[in-house]
């Protein structure tokens, strides 16, 4: 079993946009174990100060344009813009890509 990390900030989103104060987030083997409403930064691997520590977002409509449009959108570039904005997984919006993904086999040509 691998050390407990502390990950803490005077400024946590804890459940909602409204609910957003001092914690401090502990993890352990990937998972977080438990969270104090307080804000620790003696021993915490991560002290955040006043930055907001908030989840992962998952954004389900995004239009990756490759192949086809890559001028647009590709993988890349929707990767890395997600990847700058917090957000963790994207899902593909098959409206005007080429090509559109509702079949098995344009999913298949997106993944190749």
């Amino acid at each position: 079993m691998s050390q407990e990390t502390a990950f803490t900030s005077q400024r946590v989103l804890l459940s909602s946009t409204s609910n957003v104060g001092p914690a401090t987030i502990y993890v352990q083997d990937g998972k977080v174990t438990r969270i104090e409403r307080e804000y620790k930064p003696d021993g915490a691997l991560v002290d955040a100060g006043t930055k907001l520590i908030m989840p992962g977002v998952v954004d389900a409509h995004v239009h990756i344009n490759q192949p086809g449009r890559t001028q647009w959108e590709g993988v890349v570039t929707a990767s890395h813009a997600a990847a700058a904005g917090g957000v963790t997984s994207i899902i593909d919006m098959p409206l005007n890509c080429i090509p559109s993904t509702v079949t098995v086999d344009a999913y298949n040509q997106k993944r190749t």
